[in-house]
C-alpha cells in the first residue's frame, strides 16, 4: 500500500511539473507596467506585450511607477521571484528613474546604477533565470522642434553591462529615440501624456496608444536582434 501511495505521489509530482508553464517576469518602471498607478490615463507597454505571447507562457508584470535600480532592493526582487523556476525569463527595463536627481529615493549615478545592476544580474544568475536587459525609453523632449536626448550616459552604461555580462539587450532607447525623431513633436503628443520643452519637467508616461506603439517597436527589436529566448513564445501575427 505504501508503494502505491509513493507511486501516486511521484506521478502527481511529475504531472504538476509537466503542467508548469514558463513565466516571463516584467520588471521596470511605469513605461513597462500594465497600468501606471501614477494616472488612470497612463499605460506601460508591458500590458500590450502580455497579449502577444502564446498560451505556453505566463506573463507576470511587476513593473511599477517610480521603479529604479535604487528602489529594486534585494528583498523586493526576491519577493517578486519567489515563485520562479529555473529557465523562467526576466525582462528588466531600468534606468528611466535612476537619472531623477529630483528624487533622492530613485536617483543613482551611472556608476552606482552599474554596480547595483551587476549585483542584481548575479542574483538572477544564481536563480538560473534567463535575463534580457532593456534600455529605457527615449523621452519626448523637443527644443525648437528638434528632439533632444535627455538620458545622458544611462542607456550606454546599460549597453556596456549587457555586453560585459553577455546578456541579450533590447535597446528600446535607441529604437524609440529614432521613432520620436521621425514622428516629430506634434505626433508624439498622441503617444505620451505630456510632450514638453521645459528642462525642469520630466515626462515619459505613455498613453494607451503609446503603449501599443512602443510594444510594436519592442517586438520589432526582439525579432531584429534575434533574442532567441522569446522566439517560441511570441505570436507570429503580433510581430509587425
Amino acid at each position: 500500500m505504501k508503494k502505491i501511495f509513493l507511486c501516486l505521489s511521484v506521478l502527481l509530482s511529475l504531472s504538476l511539473l509537466c503542467e508548469a508553464k514558463t513565466k516571463i517576469y516584467l520588471i521596470g518602471d511605469a513605461t513597462l507596467a500594465s497600468h501606471s498607478v501614477a494616472s488612470l490615463d497612463s499605460y506601460g507597454w508591458g500590458g500590450a506585450f502580455a497579449q502577444c505571447v502564446t498560451s505556453k507562457v505566463d506573463v507576470e508584470n511587476h513593473a511599477k511607477a517610480g521603479e529604479s535600480t535604487h528602489t529594486l532592493v534585494d528583498k523586493r526582487l526576491a519577493k517578486i521571484l519567489a515563485s520562479s523556476n529555473p529557465d523562467d525569463i526576466v525582462l528588466l527595463q531600468i534606468g528611466q528613474n535612476d537619472m531623477r536627481m529630483d528624487r533622492s529615493n530613485m536617483y543613482y549615478s551611472t556608476e552606482e546604477m552599474v554596480e547595483k545592476l551587476i549585483k542584481i544580474l548575479d542574483f538572477l544568475s544564481k536563480k538560473e533565470l534567463k535575463v534580457v536587459l532593456a534600455t529605457p525609453l527615449a523621452q519626448p523632449f523637443y527644443r525648437q522642434g528638434e528632439l533632444v536626448d535627455r538620458m545622458g550616459s544611462y542607456p550606454e552604461s546599460i549597453r556596456r553591462v549587457a555586453k560585459a555580462k553577455n546578456i541579450p539587450l533590447l535597446d528600446l532607447h535607441r529604437a524609440t529615440y529614432q521613432w520620436l525623431k521621425e514622428i516629430g513633436e506634434d505626433e508624439a503628443k498622441k503617444y505620451f501624456m505630456h510632450v514638453s520643452d521645459s528642462p525642469a519637467r520630466i515626462e515619459y508616461n505613455l498613453t494607451e496608444a503609446g503603449s501599443q506603439e512602443v510594444c510594436k517597436i519592442a517586438l520589432k527589436e526582439l525579432k531584429k536582434s534575434k533574442i532567441r529566448i522569446f522566439n517560441r513564445y511570441l505570436i507570429d501575427s503580433a510581430i509587425p
